[in-house]
């Protein structure tokens, strides 16, 4: 089943290894960067469930992927309690068993349950200690997703402009794209954007649209 949603495409083309599914829990985007980390190429995935794929474990062993997932449900319908990022375990073909941490987040459908979840894959080198499964416990470890607060202890305040260039990227728009919707030139949306990677202290786009979605911002 392919993808035809302009976000998901500018989310596929992003250095992130990223994955989404439909209202289904159905697998309707497997990039690149997730074929190599995951080493199953995209047309041996595409429209099965996400948990038949995955089969992820907790760090503890116990099954963490299966029908009906709760995190998804949370990720579509709690808006306003963003999922945290946790380690998952995913055995790998020729790789074995390898940690990963996963970010989620929704694109906003007609419904909330109609929502295509978005997972962002990163590589863990090592399996998570006790310690560290017992601070992930902690709610405070976990949030915000990125900081809400500059490294200097300032709130992180958007201005108007820079709010529309995010509602902007947030709908896969291109610079020129933007650009031409707001009358401005293409070089100051590379300067807002810049900015505003600098404000969410984050690096790519794709992470400053997570950011927005979890946060409320869009």
């Amino acid at each position: 089943m392919p993808y035809t949603n302009e976000p998901l495409d500018r989310i596929a083309r992003s250095g992130e290894a990223v994955f989404a599914i439909d209202s289904a829990d159905r697998i309707i985007l497997w990039n690149r960067h997730c074929e190599e980390l995951l080493q199953r190429p995209a047309r041996a995935v595409l429209g099965k469930h996400c948990y038949e794929v995955l089969g992820g474990r907790d760090a503890s062993g116990n099954v963490y992927c299966y029908r009906n997932c709760p995190v998804a449900h949370q990720a579509r319908e709690t808006p306003k309690e963003p999922v945290h990022r946790f380690p998952l375990s995913v055995e790998v073909p020729k790789r074995g068993i390898k940690w990963f941490e996963v970010s989620m987040f929704a694109i906003p459908g007609y419904h909330p349950a109609l929502a295509t979840v978005v997972h962002v894959l990163r590589e863990e080198k090592r399996k998570p200690s006790s310690l560290d499964r017992h601070l992930a416990s902690e709610a405070e470890v976990r949030e915000p997703l990125w900081p809400m607060m500059t490294r200097e202890g300032e709130p992180i305040e958007l201005t108007a402009r820079e709010k529309e260039i995010l509602r902007c990227l947030s709908q896969g728009m291109s610079t020129a794209a933007i650009a031409k919707q707001l009358f401005i030139a293409p070089v100051t949306v590379r300067n807002h954007i810049q900015n505003l990677l600098h404000k969410l202290d984050v690096h790519t786009k794709l992470a400053a649209v997570v950011f927005a979605y979890q946060h409320h911002l869009i």
